[in-house]
């Protein structure tokens, strides 16, 4: 379940690929076309609960590697049967050639003038695109071990 900031909430009927206390693995396909990926692509979505980032896998029906994108996030629950975060709006599209794109930082900004990011909240964006911009592989690799066999 994703909370966004205005309080809406978003639910997706996901397929657990493998969740643990701390971490979930995902997958479900896109029922349609969502920008620039084909309705039948196949996303995993792998979840941390202390971690201010999930990352999403984006495969082609036939199983290519279209993209990547982290969306950084706040207020992460694993349980095994549901999952749930607070959007923090902030998210990086990562090709599969390795262009890195961060999203919305304009938005990010306009929600925390208006109060709907809090401080810590604004902490933890500029801390996870931190992380992330580093060296976005190293996050993929890590989560390739959280793939069974």
């Amino acid at each position: 379940m994703r909370r966004h900031l205005d309080g809406r909430v978003e639910t997706f009927d996901c397929e657990a690929v493998d969740v643990g206390e701390d971490r979930a693995v995902v997958s479900f396909r896109l029922p349609a076309r969502i920008g620039e990926f084909p309705r039948g692509t196949t996303t995993l979505g792998f979840f941390w609960q202390n971690r201010a980032y999930n990352l999403y896998r984006f495969l082609s029906p036939e199983g290519e590697l279209l993209g990547h994108r982290l969306d950084v996030v706040a207020e992460v629950s694993i349980e095994p049967d549901r999952i749930e975060y607070l959007d923090l709006v902030v998210d990086v599209l990562v090709s599969p050639t390795g262009d890195v794109q961060v999203e919305d930082e304009d938005e990010a900004k306009r929600a925390a003038e208006k109060g709907l990011l809090q401080p810590p909240h604004v902490e933890a964006i500029e801390n996870a695109l931190g992380t992330i911009l580093r060296d976005p592989r190293r996050i993929f690799r890590e989560a390739d071990r959280l793939l069974p066999g």
